[in-house]
């Protein structure tokens, strides 16, 4: 549960960034609604230079690394978990507003305290939270995952006593870029390949478009030193059934899910 490591970038690593930016010319060329959205790309190869010792998310995605890679574990575990804050919380309301989802957890599992949660979709960690009643009154922790910039940004200001990470889950067995578009009224992850779709059917309006970095669930789980999860919940905007489908369920133990699959898939 670690941090920062300086940066290297490594002359390949350099040629892909050179390679992508002509690329990203040609497309702006070709679809001129693109330009407002892939402004992104800077920002994308900025976030996708994080490095450790020589290898790069980017390479890692490249190379379609197994979510048990020693490389991409290491990644995760000194670049992306932000560890548990010791600071007290801060929040933005006095009450617990959790749709009554904590309540229902807490009584399924009769009031277990020391419990492990892994909450994806975290948000900023309060609203609508599924697992702050459990961290507060039932001394759980975990895991909570927000790919949302400005969401995790409050994320990190709740002070949650639990690791916290500004990434997602890959819908893949290996770690992947994805593309965050995001409307005044909801998010969505999209495949990097199906963006100029979206670009022609939706246009851009007020709509932002962000790349996030995402890795396996299991990686996750190892990266985090998790055995166990008692509570896992999946709100993913629709690829829940893509991710439960990466995890090695032979290899982790999760007591309860909470998603929108139905259990016969």
């Amino acid at each position: 549960m670690s941090l920062p490591v300086r940066r290297r970038v490594e002359k390949p690593a350099m040629l892909c960034v050179v390679m992508s930016a002509f690329i990203v010319s040609l497309f702006l060329l070709y679809n001129p609604a693109a330009d407002r959205v892939f402004n992104l790309v800077l920002e994308h190869r900025q976030n996708y230079d994080k490095t450790l010792f020589g290898i790069n998310t980017q390479s890692l995605n490249s190379e379609e690394t197994r979510s048990d890679d020693r490389r991409l574990i290491d990644i995760i575990r000194k670049l992306y978990l932000t560890p548990a804050s010791a600071e007290p919380y801060a929040f933005a309301a006095a009450s617990l507003p959790s749709d009554g989802q904590a309540t229902i957890v807490d009584k399924f599992f009769k009031q277990k305290t020391h419990g492990v949660f892994v909450e994806c979709g975290a948000y900023d960690g309060e609203f609508l939270s599924n697992t702050l009643f459990l961290e507060r009154f039932r001394v759980w922790t975990g895991l909570l995952i927000e790919p949302e910039p400005s969401s995790f940004e409050a994320l990190k200001k709740r002070h949650r006593k639990a690791l916290i990470a500004n990434s997602c889950l890959s819908s893949k067995p290996h770690p992947s870029e994805f593309v965050l578009r995001q409307d005044r009224a909801l998010s969505e992850i999209l495949d990097v390949k199906n963006i100029s779709y979206h670009l022609e059917t939706g246009g851009t309006g007020d709509v932002s478009y962000k790349i996030v970095q995402c890795f396996p669930f299991y990686s996750f789980l190892l990266a985090a030193n998790i055995t166990t999860v008692d509570y896992f919940s999946l709100d993913v905007e629709g690829q829940e059934f893509n991710v439960l489908k990466t995890i090695p369920w032979h290899q982790v133990d999760i007591k309860v899910r909470d998603d929108a699959v139905p259990d016969k898939k």
